[in-house]
C-alpha cells in the first residue's frame, strides 16, 4: 500500500500541479522492453550496442513539428530504455502537453530534442552539455538543471517528497566520479516507510519484467536522493538565453573526474534538507 496517492484529474487552466500530471502521464510511457546496459559478455565490439541504440530511440521518439512544438512518440522509444531515457522521455513528453505553446519555440524544442551523438553520450562525453546532457549526467543532473534554469525545487528529505517528483538515488557514497546512481519518479512510500515506490527505467520491475516499469526499493539501500520537483516548466525559456559555453555545466563535467562532496551538491543545487 502507498501511503501517498494522487486524485483527480489535473486542470491545467488553474494553478498546475506538475506532479500530479507526471504521475498521470506515466500511463503514456511504454511498458517492459530491454533495460539497456554495457554487456561484458558479448564481443568487445557489441557490448555498448544497447545504450547506443537507447540514445538513438530516444532521439527518433523527440520530434519538433514544422510549427515548432515539440512531439513525443514514446512509442518509438519502447524497445530500449534506461533510467535517464526513461525519465527524459517522461519530462519531455509532460512538457509537450502542459500548455506552454508560447514557450516551446521550434529553437527551444529542437534543443530539447537534441540527445547528442550516441556514441559520446554513452562514453560521457556529453555530461553536463545541452538539456539532455544535464538530465543525464552522473551526480545530480536534473538538480542541476533545475536550479539553472528555476524550474522547480531540489531537496533531499523524504518528508517533503510527493509522488511526481523526480528523484536521484545514489547507490554508493560517489557523487560522480565513481557513483553508482538511478534517475526515477518517486511514487510514494509503503505503510512502513521502510521502502520506497518508484517508477523509471528498471533491470527488474515488480513483475518480472525489466526497462520501463515500477520497482519498490528498501531504504537502507539508499545512501542519499535529491528530490526535484518540477514547478515552473515555462523557465525552460531560460535556456535560450545562454551562451553557447553556458549551455554546458562546469561543475558535471568536472564531477566525473573529480568527484564532489555532498555539501558541494546541496551548495550547487540549492538543495534545502
Amino acid at each position: 500500500m502507498i501511503t501517498q496517492v494522487l486524485f483527480g484529474a489535473i486542470s491545467l487552466g488553474m494553478a498546475a500541479d506538475y506532479n500530479q500530471l507526471i504521475v498521470e502521464r506515466i500511463e503514456n510511457m511504454p511498458q517492459g522492453g530491454v533495460y539497456g546496459r554495457y554487456r561484458q559478455g558479448l564481443p568487445e565490439s557489441q557490448r555498448f550496442d544497447e545504450l547506443y541504440q537507447t540514445v538513438e530511440d530516444l532521439g527518433r521518439a523527440l520530434q519538433v513539428e514544422l510549427s515548432g512544438q515539440l512531439r513525443v512518440k514514446p512509442a518509438k522509444a519502447a524497445r530500449y530504455s534506461f533510467c535517464s531515457s526513461a525519465t527524459y522521455l517522461l519530462f519531455c513528453d509532460v512538457v509537450s502537453v502542459a500548455g506552454l505553446q508560447r514557450v516551446l519555440t521550434k529553437e527551444l524544442s529542437r534543443e530539447m530534442a537534441d540527445v547528442g551523438d550516441k556514441v559520446s553520450v554513452i562514453h560521457g562525453k556529453m555530461d553536463g552539455v545541452g538539456i539532455f546532457g544535464h538530465w543525464n549526467a552522473n551526480g545530480p543532473g536534473t538538480a542541476v538543471l533545475f536550479e539553472r534554469l528555476d524550474l522547480g525545487t531540489n531537496f533531499s528529505s523524504f518528508d517533503g517528497a510527493t509522488p511526481g517528483d523526480f528523484m536521484k538515488i545514489f547507490w554508493n557514497e560517489s557523487i560522480g566520479k565513481g557513483e553508482s546512481g538511478h534517475l526515477v519518479v518517486y511514487l510514494g512510500l509503503n505503510g512502513a516507510g521502510d521502502q520506497v515506490k518508484v517508477w523509471s527505467s528498471n533491470l527488474l520491475n515488480d513483475d518480472d519484467s525489466q526497462g520501463y516499469g515500477t520497482m519498490w526499493v528498501k531504504r537502507e539501500r539508499i545512501k542519499r536522493v535529491i528530490f526535484s520537483r518540477l514547478e515552473r516548466p515555462e523557465n525552460l525559456a531560460h535556456w535560450l538565453n545562454f551562451s553557447e559555453a553556458e549551455k554546458t555545466s562546469d561543475y558535471l563535467v568536472r564531477i566525473l573526474t573529480t568527484g564532489s562532496t555532498e555539501e558541494e551538491m546541496k551548495e550547487v543545487t540549492r538543495a534545502r534538507n
